[in-house]
């Protein structure tokens, strides 16, 4: 009887160390999902600043935004303060690009979103 309460005993604490260890992983979709945005915001990118037309310009800057807005929903464990900076920097940045886009000046737009570029280099870097 004593060896299946010392069982019991050894079972209840492992359950319990894994359930600790599986709340403070972070969580694997919402890495995966990080990434997916993250390479389709670079896409975007890159497509706007290659646009030839502002509808084009603009199809992308919205798929960009789209993507910075849903990225900076999701949790970032390793930085959480720098990370959530930098998607507030990238967003005020497209802030900025929007308004220019509105104008319907391409190369002032395409200007400012170099500016947003370089907004996400110097927030990778630090993240990285």
């Amino acid at each position: 009887m004593s060896a299946l309460r010392k069982h019991q005993s050894s079972l209840a604490a492992l359950s319990s160390i894994l359930l600790a260890l599986t709340l403070l992983a972070p969580a694997p979709a919402q890495a995966g999902e990080l990434k997916v945005l993250m390479k389709d915001m670079k896409t975007a990118l890159n497509g706007a600043l290659g646009s030839a037309s502002m509808p084009e310009f603009s199809r992308y800057l919205a798929r960009l935004r789209n993507d910075a807005d849903k990225a900076g929903k999701l949790p970032y464990a390793d930085n959480p303060a720098d990370y959530r900076e930098g998607i507030r920097a990238l967003s005020a940045n497209l802030d900025k690009t929007e308004q220019l886009a509105h104008t319907g000046d391409l190369a002032a737009a395409k200007q400012s979103l170099q500016a947003a570029n370089q907004t996400r280099k110097h927030y990778h870097r630090l993240l990285n």
